[in-house]
């Protein structure tokens, strides 16, 4: 913004003579006018010039002005709020907004913002059992009876004990 300052005001003084040396005209009562014709090459890069001005003023500082006063919500790129759909209709907008984990449809008019529906997917994981308590409601069934193959291990070495 400061140079934006020293700019015009170096810029003053050479706009004082820029009638002078671009050839422009004078005022029209006091001075008589220099020839016929209006179609030469200094009102050509008068305007040229004063076009050229505009659209640096328009293109650099406009722009920088309207941030400056404008009190708008800015979010950065990789935020927690993006705004996934939109949709006009004639009293407003739909947007489809996702903001963290909940997928939203918002109805934004002149009179508020209303959610409409939650559109977010139930997530597998919330009904989800943790391993204790997989363990805790799981049926215990034990084979009472012993395999044969080991009850006729035992009768061998009964055996040999006796």
């Amino acid at each position: 913004m400061r140079r934006l300052l020293a700019l015009i005001l170096a810029s003053l003084p050479v706009a004082a003579f820029a009638g002078d040396l671009l050839g422009t005209k004078g005022d029209p009562i006091t001075t008589a006018p220099a020839g016929g014709g209006g179609l030469g090459i200094a009102p050509m890069i008068q305007m040229l010039a004063a076009l050229g001005i505009v659209l640096i003023l328009l293109k650099v500082l406009l722009p920088r002005l309207l941030t400056k006063f404008s009190k708008k919500l800015v979010t950065s790129l990789d935020g927690g709020i993006k705004i996934e759909e939109s949709a006009a209709f004639a009293g407003g907008n739909l947007y489809v907004v996702k903001a963290r984990k909940k997928t939203l449809l918002l109805s934004v008019a002149t009179t508020g913002v209303v959610c409409l529906a939650d559109l977010s997917e139930p997530d597998p994981l919330a009904d989800a059992q943790t391993f204790q308590e997989m363990v805790d409601t799981a049926v215990v069934e034990v084979d009472v009876e012993e395999p044969t193959g080991a009850r006729l291990a035992l009768e061998r070495l009964s055996r040999f004990a006796s």
